[in-house]
């Protein structure tokens, strides 16, 4: 009797055991990991839901996985947000800086971003997802990524082509005939405006501080000769006030030939309602632009009589926080892959008009489905030459300088001296 009882009593040991042993194995199947994702991504209304959207569609593809995602207005409104988490020793575990690349640095001098490369090196599909100008960009010189972008930033100028029709601006076979140095750009604007004066509510360009210094500035620096080439493309800073001189008073002349407005936002709305002639922005804006029922080209900027100008930058992107939690750092990658993918890199590049990051990505579709945006993107591509967006090369610092001087609006000579001292000087 005795024996009988303790095999019984052994049975339901084993199957207690069992029981807890299956509980367990089913706790980690179901076990959700959070990540907090925080981005601007609010350009436009539509851009933020398309955003939003495929943001949603992770989730729903990946259900072990809770994706909190905290959107603000303005990529830069985010990008500070997150920036103040980083002096109290915090990081949301993923944030789309979308150019704002002084993030990446201060998160990864707090030993907080997530290198990259480690799960690279050991994911080959990983690797060959990610464009070959991310690493050139991005890639430090001891092997370590920690930012990977979801689109690149390509970018020229938008025109109204019936007002530079009416204007005069036209070559012998009737086509739009654009400026072949930066001497004929000023002419062509100069023109612009006396036609703008026979008009009613028209204005050459609807014109805000961010177009100056993130389009407008580098483009005509980069052309300025040798030392403008190298100011324009390196990250150290080593020009004179001359160089700088004729390139603000030129940026000085754009500026008194145009709409002066406080934001982005107004400069696309003026120009989408037919009340300027040129945008200066990326080929991103050609879905809010493709519906509009006007006659829309795209240009890139002069570099000299033989060359055109355009920008192909590989700016800074995602960063995600190295995690403690391994399924925290797994599930950051799982989204980085997804947000790479060609399902998703075209979806990008049809409802967003970007210009997709993973090199595998056909365009073949986006031809099809949006002309201005192939046109555009053809004719980056064709420039001659090309330079990255200004804050993929200088540091927060420089571009701060920057900023302060083309916000003062006095192109003075002294004035430019103490711009080309204090750029020098920032690190």
């Amino acid at each position: 009797m005795q024996m009988k009882c303790r095999s019984k009593n052994n049975s339901l040991i084993l199957i207690a055991m069992l029981v807890l042993l299956l509980t367990g194995c089913a706790g980690k199947e179901n076990e959700v990991t959070e990540v907090t994702l925080m981005h601007g991504w609010g350009g436009t209304l539509e851009t933020h839901k398309i955003m939003q959207e495929i943001y949603d569609d992770f989730a729903k593809e990946n259900p072990d996985i809770i994706l909190n995602c905290v959107s603000y207005s303005d990529s830069s409104i985010a990008v500070e947000r997150a920036n103040d988490m980083l002096a109290v020793g915090k990081m949301p575990d993923i944030i789309s800086t979308n150019g704002l690349s002084y993030f990446v640095q201060h998160s990864v001098e707090r030993g907080m971003a997530l290198d990259l490369m480690t799960y690279i090196e050991k994911d080959e599909e990983l690797g060959k997802m990610i464009h070959p100008s991310v690493y050139t960009t991005w890639e430090t010189s001891g092997h370590h990524l920690y930012t990977v972008p979801d689109a690149l930033e390509v970018a020229g100028f938008w025109y109204n082509r019936k007002y530079m029709e009416q204007a005069g601006l036209t070559n012998a076979a009737g086509e739009v005939r654009e400026p072949e140095d930066w001497n004929e750009f000023l002419e062509m604007m100069d023109t612009m405006k006396q036609w703008t004066q026979t008009q009613k509510n028209i204005s050459v360009c609807s014109l805000e501080n961010l177009q100056m210094t993130e389009f407008l500035f580098p483009a005509r620096l980069a052309a300025e000769g040798d030392m403008g080439w190298n100011m324009a493309t390196s990250a150290s800073f080593h020009g004179d006030g001359s160089t700088l001189l004729q390139v603000m008073t030129d940026l000085d002349r754009i500026e008194k030939l145009s709409k002066k407005v406080d934001n982005i936002e107004s400069a696309r709305q003026d120009f989408m309602d037919g009340k300027s002639i040129l945008y200066f922005n990326g080929i991103w804006e050609s879905n809010a632009l493709v519906d509009n029922g006007a006659d829309f080209g795209y240009g890139v900027y002069p570099f000299d009589e033989n060359n055109k100008l355009a920008y192909v930058s590989a700016s800074s992107g995602y960063v995600f926080a190295k995690q403690e939690n391994a399924q925290k750092e797994e599930a950051c990658i799982r989204f980085l892959k997804y947000m790479l993918s060609t399902e998703v890199q075209q979806e990008l590049a049809v409802k967003t008009g970007q210009m997709p990051s993973n090199p595998n990505v056909s365009l073949d579709k986006v031809e099809e489905q949006n002309a201005i945006l192939a046109d555009a993107i053809d004719k980056v591509y064709s420039a001659d030459k090309q330079i990255k967006m200004i804050r993929s090369v200088w540091s927060e610092n420089k571009m701060t300088v920057l900023e302060k001087y083309v916000k003062k609006d006095e192109y003075n000579q002294e004035n430019i001296a103490a711009m080309a001292r204090q750029l020098e000087s920032a690190e």
